[in-house]
């Protein structure tokens, strides 16, 4: 497995900018995320983070549809519904002339970054992949996907994914309760630097165990971008 900092030059990366959301329970792990972290948070409740996205016209009726449902039921989003608006934004790349994107998930989340190959795309085609990948995500996909991961993941709406990572990892007792945000931070720097396939090796958690993958997929999709499947675009 190779590490993102090595990615092949006709290898591209967008990373979507969401409402990224982490777990907190035991006091002890909530002291250690605290530790030298940004604890600041994007919403003050569900309701408030959920009506902030009704309140925005970038996002297409369908996907307030599903906010709306969601506002009767705590932020609760059924799963159905989950990957029925991914499915409408690989369908929207469709019909702007390119391929149908893989079908990425890891423990039924969906990665919102895009992993693309540019190979045979002038500079020109590669802008415009950009903003019609940004434009397709933003209008069929990103409110409901950032509702879905906040809910299971991120309770207390934190900002800074790192912060959310870990909070969630000492929810579910994936680290010890002093595991803290300066030991993230260290073997993360070694993760990002390390080219070999053992990269996730340098984490001191199970990168393979289920709730693990759920904490990083809904809190820092990125560092799992090594086992997405390139997307190549123009076939």
């Amino acid at each position: 497995m190779k590490s993102l900092r090595r990615v092949p030059p006709l290898i591209m990366i967008i990373a979507c900018v969401i409402g990224i959301s982490a777990c907190s329970n035991h006091i002890a792990g909530t002291n250690n995320v605290a530790n030298g972290a940004d604890t600041g948070k994007f919403a003050s409740s569900m309701t408030d983070y959920i009506n902030s996205l009704l309140d925005d016209d970038q996002y297409d009726d369908s996907q307030k549809k599903v906010l709306r449902i969601a506002l009767q039921h705590d932020g609760a989003i059924p799963y159905a519904s989950y990957s029925a608006v991914w499915e409408s934004y690989r369908q929207c790349l469709v019909d702007k002339g390119y391929t149908k994107p893989p079908q990425n998930l890891t423990n039924g989340i969906y990665f919102a970054p895009a992993y693309y190959s540019s190979e045979g795309m002038s500079e020109a085609q590669n802008r415009k992949l950009t903003d019609d990948i940004g434009e397709c995500r933003t209008s069929r996909a990103h409110a409901v996907d950032s509702v879905y991961r906040t809910k299971l993941g991120n309770p207390e709406f934190y900002g800074d994914p790192e912060v959310a990572l870990v909070d969630c990892l000492h929810r579910k007792n994936l680290v010890p309760q002093n595991y803290t945000m300066d030991q993230y931070r260290k073997e993360s720097d070694l993760y990002m630097n390390d080219t070999s396939e053992h990269a996730f090796d340098r984490f001191s958690f199970d990168i393979n165990d289920s709730d693990t993958l759920t904490c990083m997929a809904t809190t820092a999709p990125t560092l799992l971008q090594p086992r997405l499947e390139i997307w190549k675009p123009l076939g």
